[in-house]
């Protein structure tokens, strides 16, 4: 019975770490060419309730709600 309860240990334990190893999805690269303005929208159904960005040499701002159905948007200076 020990012999059981290791191996089903080992094969959990397995099967935990494989799990915690997935690959996390990245954001899409942004199209080549200049500078960007990343843009970070965040909707609740149709609505845009917030917004994050940073790039194009100014300072990163936000506004709204930051949870929710996120897209993101990559628009040239």
């Amino acid at each position: 019975m020990t012999i059981k309860r290791g191996l089903l240990a080992a094969v959990l334990a397995a099967a935990a770490f494989t799990a915690g190893a997935a690959p996390a999805h990245a954001i899409p690269p942004p199209p080549p060419g200049g500078d960007l303005l990343v843009v970070f929208s965040y909707y609740s159904g149709d609505q845009v309730v917030g917004q994050r960005w940073f790039g194009c040499g100014q300072p990163a701002g936000q506004w709204g709600v930051l949870e929710g159905t996120q897209k993101v948007f990559f628009t040239p200076c």
